[in-house]
C-alpha cells in the first residue's frame, strides 16, 4: 500500500532521531523506495536514499512529489530545511536507510493484507480490530451513529476508563455524519473518558449507519491516523455487509431451524429430529425459550442484532439465538449448557440491564413437540412483563400466568359479569356502610382460611375477625368449605384488585348484580 511522507519521517526519526526533515505532505502517495543515481531525473511518488554527494541543491528542490532521504548532513546547513526532502548524518549507512524505509512498506503493507484477508473471512470485526493494533497502538471501536457499541479493540478490556463504555456497551455520540460512503474524519473529546477521539461515518448497501471511533489512549493521535483510519473503515465496512447478507446454503443451520418451525404452521417438529441430532439436540433433553424487545431502530441494523444475538450466545452456552419478527428469539439447551434455568437466566441477566434489554422467560420444557408453544409463552411473558412490570428487565412466565389467566377470563365479559356476585355484594355494603368486609374475606383466602393468620395481617383481635366472618356469612350465601367455591372467591377478589391496579371503574356492579 502507499503511505505519506508524514507516517515515513515519524517511523525514520524513531530509528534516526537526529536527521533534519523539512516540511512533510500528508498525503498517502508514496511507494517503495529506490538508489537515486546522481543525473537521473526523479520518477513520480517514490522514495529516495541518495548520497549527498549524488544531488544539488536545485535537483532537491524541484523533485516533485517524491521523498528524498539524504545522507551526509554535514555537508549542508542543519537549518537548512526543503519541503519533502529528509537529511541523515553522514555515518548513517545509505544501504541500511533503505533496508529500514522498505522495512516500514512492509509492515503497512502486511497490515492491508491482513485487513483484506480478514474482511473476506469468517473471522470476526475484533479479530479486525485487533489485528491494526501495530498501525495504531491505540484502541478502536465501531459503533452504531447512536451510540451502541457493536464491537472493539481487546485492549479496551484492560483500561479501567472504559469499563463504563463496555458495560453498557453504549460510547457517547458525538456529531453528525451525513449520509454518504464515507465522510470527513471528525475530532472531538469524550465526555466521558476524557480522551481525544477520532471518528468516521460509514454506511452499508443498506444505508445503516456505522461509526469507527479511534482513541487516544497509549500514544497521541497523528495526523496521518485520520488517513490510516479511512483505510480501515473500508475494510470494517465489507466486513459489515457481509454481516447483513443472508446465506443462501441449502443445509439448515440450528437458527433457521428453529425460526422456519416457529413461522410455518404446517412443520412438524417431532419428524424434525433428526436435523437436531445434527447440533446434538436431542428430544429428551430440556430447553426454555427466551424473547427479548429489541427496538425498531435496532431491529433495522441486522449488525447490532447480530452482535446481541453473539453476545447472548457466548453468555449461555447451548444457546441459539435469532431475530424473529419483532423480538429476539433464545432457545436453550440445559443439557447442553449444564447449569439450571435460573443460572442461565443469571448469567444473561446483567448484560440485558446494561443494554436496555426487556425479555420474557418460559417454563422448562423437554423435546420439540412444544417448541412453538413455550416461544408463545416466553412471549406473553415478555409483553405482560412490560406492561405490568416496567421497571423489571427479566419477567417469567409464572410471574405473570395468573394475571394472564383473568385476562383471558373476561376477553368477551367485562369483569363485573365474571365475578362473584357474593364478593360483588360485600364491595358494595363496604362502600355504603363504610365497614371492610372484603378485605377481610380477601385477607382470610390469602391466608388459606388461617383465621389466626388472618387476623394478623389485618391487625384485629381473633375474635373480631370471627365476628367479621359471621357477619358476612349472613350478608351473602357462599360455602367456605367447598374447594371451587373457594378458588372462585379468590380468583374473584384477584381480578376485582387487578382492575382496580388498571383504573378500571365498577360503577355498573350495583345494577348488574342487584
Amino acid at each position: 500500500m502507499r503511505i505519506s511522507m508524514q507516517i515515513l519521517s515519524d517511523r525514520l526519526r524513531q530509528n534516526y532521531p537526529d536527521c533534519c526533515m523539512g516540511e512533510m505532505s500528508d498525503e498517502m502517495n508514496l511507494k517503495r523506495p529506490l538508489f537515486y543515481q546522481s543525473g537521473t531525473d526523479f520518477r513520480k511518488n517514490k522514495v529516495y536514499v541518495a548520497r549527498v554527494c549524488d544531488v544539488t541543491e536545485h535537483g532537491l528542490v524541484h523533485h516533485g512529489d517524491n521523498l528524498v532521504l539524504v545522507v551526509g548532513m554535514e555537508l549542508w546547513s542543519k537549518d537548512h530545511s526543503i519541503q519533502g526532502v529528509c537529511f541523515f548524518p553522514k555515518r548513517v549507512n545509505p544501504e541500511e536507510l533503505f533496508n529500514t524505509v522498505q522495512r516500514i512498506f512492509d509492515t503497512y503493507d502486511a497490515w492491508d493484507e491482513r485487513m483484506q484477508n480478514l474482511a473476506l473471512s469468517e473471522r470476526t470485526l475484533k479479530n479486525l480490530l485487533d489485528g491494526s493494533h501495530r498501525i495504531f497502538h491505540n484502541p478502536i471501536m465501531v459503533s452504531t451513529t447512536d451510540g451502541f457499541v457493536i464491537d472493539y479493540s481487546s485492549l479496551m478490556d484492560t483500561m479501567p476508563e472504559f469499563q463504563e463504555i463496555l458495560q453498557h456497551n453504549q460510547v457517547t455520540v458525538c456529531g453528525e455524519g451525513e449520509k454518504d460512503c464515507f465522510t470527513e474524519v471528525c475530532h472531538y473529546q469524550d465526555p466521558v473518558t476524557q480522551k481525544n477521539n477520532l471518528f468516521l461515518d460509514i454506511y452499508d448497501k443498506n444505508r445503516n449507519a456505522y461509526r469507527v471511533i479511534l482513541v487516544e489512549a497509549t500514544r497521541k493521535l497523528k495526523i496521518y491516523d485520520e488517513y490510516l483510519l479511512t483505510h480501515l473503515a473500508k475494510y470494517i465496512q465489507q466486513m459489515l455487509e457481509k454481516y447483513t447478507v443472508l446465506q443462501a446454503d441449502i443445509s439448515y443451520t440450528l437458527d433457521r431451524l428453529l425460526s422456519n418451525i416457529l413461522a410455518d404452521e404446517s412443520m412438524d417438529p417431532v419428524s424434525l429430529a433428526p436435523r437436531f441430532e445434527t447440533f446434538h439436540w436431542k428430544a429428551n433433553h430440556s430447553y426454555f425459550c427466551m424473547n427479548i424487545h429489541v427496538s425498531m431502530l435496532d431491529r433495522q441494523n441486522l449488525t447490532v442484532v447480530r452482535f446481541i444475538c453473539n453476545r447472548i450466545e457466548g453468555l449461555i452456552k447451548g444457546s441459539c439465538a435469532f431475530l424473529l419478527d419483532e423480538n429476539i428469539v433464545v432457545f436453550v439447551n440445559l443439557q447442553y449448557n449444564g447449569r439450571s434455568l435460573n443460572e442461565a437466566v443469571q448469567a444473561v441477566e446483567g448484560f440485558l440491564q446494561d443494554s436496555y434489554l426487556k425479555a420474557g422467560i418460559s417454563y422448562e420444557f423437554t423435546g420439540f413437540l412444544s417448541l412453538k408453544q413455550y416461544y408463545l409463552q416466553s412471549r406473553i411473558a415478555l409483553e405482560e412483563g412490560m406492561k405490568r412490570y416496567p421497571l423489571r428487565w427479566v419477567v417469567r412466565f409464572e410471574d405473570i400466568a395468573l394475571d394472564y389467566l383473568l385476562g383471558k377470563c373476561t376477553e368477551q365479559l367485562k369483569p363485573v359479569l365474571v365475578c362473584s356476585p357474593a364478593v360483588l355484594t360485600l364491595k358494595d355494603y363496604d362502600q355504603e356502610h363504610k365497614t371492610e368486609y372484603y378485605d377481610t374475606l380477601r385477607t382470610y383466602l390469602t391466608c388459606q382460611m388461617n383465621a389466626v393468620k388472618a387476623a394478623k395481617k389485618l391487625f384485629i383481635h381473633r375474635s373480631t375477625f370471627l365476628y367479621r366472618m359471621a357477619h358476612i356469612k349472613e350478608l351473602v350465601n357462599m360455602d367456605l368449605e367447598n374447594p371451587n367455591q373457594l378458588l372462585y372467591l379468590l380468583l374473584t377478589c384477584k381480578l376485582l384488585d387487578q382492575q382496580e391496579k388498571t383504573g378500571e371503574s365498577g360503577e355498573e356492579s350495583n345494577n348488574d348484580h342487584a
